[in-house]
């Protein structure tokens, strides 16, 4: 799975209805190549039924909540839509308290996690980051 496959299940959680054309688009690839990722993506059980399942991936996997916080005078309309380029993002929450955001990162491994957290803290209004990885799921 690269990061197009990721994006792509970013975006179907997002709206599972999204034209092919639209995802296409997004995805900056052909309507059949689309399709074809659509067709290995349900072929490899990550789409099953049109629903995303969660945690399937090659490897074992791993996800991590990111507690973000802005430089002062940032707003989430100025740090939000850079984040939703990031493929491994799956969610992205604006709280109450003395974080900004949350956000979900989803990773076959440790590194991928890490990858993830450094194009956050890249990203020029972040001015920290502060990661929890989930070691064991109960619910959800």
């Amino acid at each position: 799975m690269d990061d197009r496959d990721k994006l792509l299940l970013n975006l179907l959680k997002r709206d599972a209805r999204r034209p092919i054309v639209a995802l296409a688009r997004d995805l900056n690839l052909s309507r059949s190549a689309t399709q074809e990722r659509l067709a290995k993506l349900q072929s490899s059980g990550m789409i099953a039924g049109f629903t995303i399942v969660e945690g399937r991936s090659e490897g074992s996997p791993e996800t991590a909540y990111l507690m973000v916080t802005f430089d002062p005078g940032q707003r989430c309309e100025q740090i939000v839509p850079k984040l939703k380029r990031i493929p491994s993002i799956s969610m992205i929450h604006s709280v109450t308290g003395p974080v900004d955001l949350v956000v979900r990162v989803d990773g076959r491994n440790v590194a991928e996690i890490e990858a993830g957290r450094a194009a956050i803290t890249a990203i020029p209004g972040v001015a920290s980051v502060s990661t929890s990885m989930v070691l064991e799921r109960h619910l959800g």
